[in-house]
């Protein structure tokens, strides 16, 4: 018994295989070729879009600060100034100024009136046993770093008969006191300083 086998049908069917392979490939491949351009064209106009924000936002923060720093540094100029005066029509402290005019005294001065003004001027009254402590005491004013001018208005024994007001001598002898006036004037540029040297030394 004879059998025919036609073998031409699949034949065609093996060689159009590749075929169809190749066509399905390249349409992938045109496919994703168009989908990469497409989303490469996106992303560039995305970035564009976000580089053109950041630029914007830089310039309008540069324009703020500009604005701000020119606010503060008018306000800071005029707020330094306002401080400056402020620091040089600032009454100095008195406590500093007794205790310095207090250790210029002989032994036995003593203060009788003292008078201080926001200016810098004192008006100061003291008891002195002689003469010639009086002028030392003008003497030490006048050499002081502290005092810029010192004059002595006026010398006069003590008219009080209260037993302060007298000196007792070693001769059992009863000799008034001596009264000066003094008209100080501050250097008051130095005390500061000074006192500020003190103050920061003492804060280490």
């Amino acid at each position: 018994m004879l059998i025919d086998i036609n073998l031409l049908p699949q034949k065609e069917r093996k060689r159009r295989m590749p075929v169809y392979i190749a066509i399905a490939a390249l349409t992938l491949t045109i496919l994703g070729t168009a989908f990469l351009l497409v989303f490469t064209q996106l992303s560039h106009q995305e970035l564009e879009n976000i580089t053109k924000n950041l630029e914007m936002k830089k310039e309008f923060r540069l324009q703020q600060e500009t604005t701000v720093n020119t606010i503060e540094s008018s306000d800071g100029l005029e707020q330094l100034h306002t401080a400056v005066q402020w620091a040089e029509q600032y009454p100095i402290d008195t406590v500093p100024v007794l205790e310095h005019l207090t250790s210029l005294l002989p032994e036995r001065g003593f203060f009788r009136q003292f008078n201080y003004t926001e200016d810098g001027m004192i008006n100061l009254n003291v008891q002195f046993d002689t003469s010639r402590q009086a002028a030392y005491y003008l003497n030490d004013l006048k050499h002081s770093d502290w005092i810029s001018e010192a004059k002595l208005t006026s010398l006069e024994t003590s008219q009080g008969q209260m037993e302060e007001d007298l000196v007792v001598l070693p001769e059992d002898k009863l000799m008034p006191r001596y009264l000066g006036q003094y008209e100080i004037s501050l250097n008051q540029s130095f005390i500061k300083s000074e006192l500020q040297s003190e103050s920061e030394g003492g804060g280490e």
